[in-house]
């Protein structure tokens, strides 16, 4: 082979070579430059998965402290509903003891007693067998008692438990205040059953009415002042 062809020849073959170093070479880069981007990918895949797992984790303890903060609300709820309740019944308790003592107006359905002296009295020749007496009026008031009245009132004076009923001629003191007939009594409580009581057989209505005029009439509504007096006046 004569020397030109043999210098075209080496020429090739060194061409050929260094095409394909080159060629391997980018080839190389390549997969390098591949490999460093899976390999960023992965770690930050890596790192999202952490901090995927970071904020579950967070969201765990989150929603835990929220379970006790309502368990802990609940509680509190709960006595404070307690407390309501206690306090409501107080309440109403203080309100009873209020009525029973009768330092507040009240008002309610009930009935109306109207008592006064008996048309016969003029004519009698023993008047006091046909006027009002302390007596008939307690009769009547003690029935009402009996039968549930809430609240008594004689002639607009509020009975309470220390309240007086005195007779002193024609006239009735209660509470140390003096009224001359008719005596109007005035309960709260369930007109039927006051109404009954005073007129079962043998009763008040019965005992009394041949003596006294008396009339009774239910009412809707009626209303009772609040007592006013001596908290430390006696019974008579």
């Amino acid at each position: 082979m004569s020397r030109p062809h043999k210098f075209q020849f080496y020429l090739t073959i060194v061409t050929l070579c260094t095409g394909f170093l080159v060629a391997t070479s980018v080839e190389t880069t390549k997969l390098v430059q591949k490999e460093r981007i899976n390999d960023q990918l992965f770690q930050e895949e890596t790192q999202l998965n952490d901090r995927i797992l970071a904020e579950k984790e967070q969201n765990r303890h989150l929603e835990n402290q929220l379970i006790d903060l309502q368990r802990q609300v609940s509680k509190i709820e709960e006595a404070m509903a307690a407390r309501k309740s206690e306090a409501a019944a107080i309440f109403e308790q203080l309100e009873a003891a209020r009525m029973l003592a009768g330092v507040v107006a009240v008002e309610g359905p009930g009935i109306v007693v109207s008592m006064q002296d008996s048309q016969h009295a003029a004519s009698s020749p023993d008047i006091s067998n046909y006027i009002v007496h302390e007596q008939d009026v307690r009769l009547v008031v003690n029935e009402l008692r009996a039968a549930g009245a809430e609240a008594i009132s004689i002639n607009g004076q509020r009975l309470v438990s220390n309240s007086s009923i005195r007779c002193v001629g024609p006239t009735i003191i209660v509470n140390g205040i003096k009224s001359a007939a008719p005596f109007v009594i005035t309960a709260i409580g369930d007109p039927a059953t006051l109404e009954s009581a005073l007129h079962l057989p043998g009763g008040v209505i019965q005992s009394l009415q041949d003596f006294v005029q008396i009339e009774v009439t239910k009412q809707a509504l009626v209303q009772l002042p609040a007592y006013v007096g001596d908290t430390k006046a006696t019974h008579s």
